[in-house]
């Protein structure tokens, strides 16, 4: 895999605890090689996952660590596997032949120069987010926006540790359509790759562009911070816009449910 690429998974292990963390009731273990993180949240796919960091790792030993630490919570979990990737092969056929479901699947996509200018249009402020206030707005157009994707409120409700949003290496943005919050999207930073998380417009303020705003911003943010790409985990709603600019998949991500009491 080009080195590129698997900065951008990486990226997105490594974003994920930064995400788990800005839960202070999140539960979080790592080794070398994996990453288990539960949130305050029971929701089994977003709040609840198990990644593997290091394609060395024995997958079956993942699942056992992972089966460990979630069922002492009672919860059930989802693993996070390349499906195009020949490094997540063995994790695929082990998460299968554990008899775990494939319940969701998004584009793993890229984007290897900068961004076309996307100005806010009239009635729109964009502002980065650098205060509490800021951010509850933010995580409020989070719970609506994502409402389309069958997240329930739960997976966003619990995200407490606000100063998270403005850390050193993280930008997050907030729209504002006439003075109402509208849209949002945030950039994390690490292995050279600016992670875009957490798109989503209101529902009663798509179809004005925001989105792609949006997007631009946190790439651009991303970028300035150090990212030499920006990568990010597409849902079918918005894979249309990132293509618009530019952005190309590379792989999918499946994500395989273990329920809460799983064992073989």
């Amino acid at each position: 895999m080009d080195e590129r690429w698997r900065g951008a998974h990486l990226n997105l292990i490594e974003s994920s605890r930064r995400l788990f963390e800005l839960d202070s009731g999140a539960a979080i273990e790592a080794g070398d090689g994996w990453l288990l993180g539960a949130g305050t949240a029971s929701h089994p796919l977003i709040s609840n996952a198990a990644f593997r960091s290091d394609d060395r790792l024995d997958p079956d030993e993942l699942l056992e660590r992972a089966r460990d630490f979630f069922g002492a919570r009672g919860r059930g979990f989802a693993v996070w596997a390349r499906a195009e990737a020949e490094e997540d092969r063995d994790l695929v056929a082990a998460v299968e032949r554990a008899g775990l479901q494939k319940v969701f699947t998004m584009p793993e996509m890229v984007l290897d120069r900068r961004p076309g200018p996307c100005p806010a249009p009239d009635g729109v402020e964009l502002r980065r987010v650098v205060s509490s206030e800021d951010a509850e707005d933010f995580w409020r157009v989070a719970v609506n926006a994502y409402a389309t994707n069958g997240f329930p409120e739960e997976v966003f409700r619990f995200y407490d540790r606000h100063e998270g949003l403005w850390a050193d290496d993280v930008a997050a943005f907030l729209a504002l359509l006439d003075g109402r919050p509208a849209s949002i999207a945030m950039t994390i930073v690490n292995h050279d790759v600016a992670g875009i998380y957490w798109v989503g417009t209101a529902q009663d303020a798509r179809g004005r562009g925001l989105g792609q705003v949006l997007t631009t911003a946190a790439v651009e943010a991303g970028l300035g911070l150090g990212g030499e790409i920006a990568s990010l985990q597409a849902s079918p709603l918005g894979r249309p816009i990132y293509e618009r600019m530019g952005f190309e998949a590379i792989h999918g991500y499946e994500l395989y449910l273990c329920p809460a009491g799983q064992r073989e």
